[in-house]
């Protein structure tokens, strides 16, 4: 029998009525690399929380080294040889690197020279070894995920828990990072690793388990996983499965690919005009010292459907906040109506008739539908609030159903269409749609889609930023796939499908 180091039996929690992770069981076999993987919002981070005690499960067991450690507290974890880094990296920036790192040693070093003499030979396991009397502060993004990881294994785990430590960083950086990840099992230590770079989840696991919507799907290895039926419609929505199993083709060169032929840009292609609506060339950006795009080159035209793929963490939300003035661009140039709005404030922006509808839907619980939806005229179109609102109400019945109810009490479903309806109300020029499917079941992902068509045809523009690859393809004239902050397709959605970028963005491969 297979000797597991965790073991997590019939585990469940749900937040008010979500079920966040429900019933799952999953084994790590002790040295090994095993992947959890799945799309945003799977659960996979609360799955580790309720492994490591950060969170107490509703049921279910989690068995460590033969214990049971069900709830048990996270300090009391970390003692017994399990420890775990976080998406989002907090060393204590005014410290050095090594200081940092002794931190995590100081768990089994009491005296201070032991505790930093450890510290110096995991600086070294991790490549930071030049870099130990610099403040934490000055490392790179690169440099502190590093550090995170080191901090763990000072803190000698038998189990090491890693999250997404490789987000952010750009394809040179996690090149060079995976053999140092390889070497922590090589070493001895089990390692589960939750992570969105899926060429580094087949280069590294040797065995993967996939979340989607609080539920294990599937398990197997690399290569069962990326044919996996379920796992595809997971990433990619329903039906791509069937579609992706049609001859497939490689793709050369596919950003170069134009469609300034009218009669090749899809369902309004038509009424495309010579100078694009957005154009934006060029652009770079990022939070701080992280660099998340690098070179984008990216077009919407009057009337036309634009989607923007790729995976989780792929750059695309960065993106939206970049060109809607939320983010600072630190090169490139981005032009909407003619207009050069590069580095704007969002406050100059939104009045031109650039109109986001945010990820996660961002409504205001505590107000009234009709009070959302009020304020989404705040900066444009006042002057016509009633004939807009009723203008949404004929697109989203429901919401007229449900003028005086307090958003945040309606149904994932129902708050999105509000989201949406708070967009239109601003009577956008050109409408980005971020993750508009993000949560909703299969039933509402369909009725979601039906809605943006219906916006579609009456001839708004939009961007529309999304996972769901199926129902982004069957509603856009085109297609752009972001992976690791570039673009690696531009083109028509026919010829994307049947491409191997999109299994290369999505799965790995």
């Amino acid at each position: 029998m297979t000797d597991n180091i965790l073991s997590v039996s019939g585990i469940s929690i749900s937040f008010g009525g979500l079920k966040a992770v429900n019933n799952v069981s999953l084994d790590v076999p002790k040295g090994s690399l095993t992947a959890l993987i799945g799309p945003n919002g799977a659960g996979k981070t609360t799955l580790f929380a309720l492994i490591s005690g950060f969170l107490k499960p509703n049921q279910g067991t989690v068995t460590y080294c033969g214990q049971d450690i069900t709830g048990q507290a996270p300090h009391i974890n970390a003692v017994a040889g399990m420890t775990r880094t976080f998406q989002i990296v907090q060393p204590f920036a005014a410290q050095t690197v090594l200081e940092n790192i002794a931190v995590g040693a100081h768990l089994h070093y009491s005296n201070r020279h032991a505790a930093f003499s450890f510290a110096r030979d995991i600086a070294t396991q991790v490549g930071l070894d030049s870099q130990i009397d610099k403040p934490a502060a000055d490392l790179t993004v690169a440099g502190r995920k590093r550090l995170e990881l080191a901090r763990a294994l000072a803190a000698k785990p038998k189990l090491l828990l890693l999250d997404e430590v490789l987000a952010g960083l750009n394809p040179q950086e996690i090149s060079e990072m995976i053999p140092v990840i390889r070497n922590v099992t090589k070493n001895g230590v089990t390692v589960l690793m939750i992570e969105h770079v899926m060429q580094a989840v087949m280069n590294l696991a040797e065995h993967i388990w996939v979340l989607a919507q609080g539920e294990l799907i599937a398990q197997g290895n690399p290569s069962d996983i990326t044919q996996n039926r379920h796992v595809i419609e997971a990433y990619l929505g329903a039906g791509a499965a069937a579609r992706l199993n049609e001859p497939h083709r490689n793709i050369q060169n596919t950003v170069s690919v134009t469609t300034n032929d009218p009669s090749k840009q899809g369902n309004s292609g038509s009424n495309h005009q010579a100078s694009p609506l957005l154009e934006v060339s060029g652009l770079r950006g990022g939070y701080g010292r992280t660099e998340v795009l690098r070179g984008i080159d990216l077009k919407v035209n009057k009337g036309e459907t634009v989607a923007l793929l790729g995976s989780n963490g792929a750059g695309k939300t960065t993106f939206n906040q970049m060109i809607c003035g939320l983010v600072p661009t630190q090169a490139g140039q981005v032009k909407f109506a003619n207009v050069d709005i590069t580095g704007a404030h969002y406050t100059d922006i939104v009045p031109q008739g650039l109109i986001q509808v945010p990820e996660g839907r961002k409504i205001f619980p505590n107000l009234t539908v009709l009070e959302n939806l009020e304020l989404g005229s705040f900066s444009r179109a006042r002057a016509r609030r009633s004939e807009n609102i009723e203008y949404v109400f004929e697109t989203f019945p429901r919401l007229r159903e449900r003028t005086k109810q307090l958003a945040g009490t309606m149904s994932g479903g129902e708050q999105q269409m509000l989201a949406i309806g708070r967009g239109l109300m601003a009577e956008p020029i050109l409408l980005i749609l971020d993750e508009p499917s993000l949560g909703l079941s299969p039933r509402l992902v369909e009725e979601m889609f039906a809605l943006i068509r219906k916006l579609r045809d009456t001839g708004l523009s939009i961007l529309l930023v999304e996972q769901n690859v199926a129902q982004s393809l069957d509603t856009a004239d085109r297609v752009y796939v972001m992976e690791n902050g570039a673009l690696k397709f531009n083109g028509l959605p026919s010829d994307l499908m049947g491409s191997d970028e999109l299994r290369r963005a999505y799965l790995g491969l």
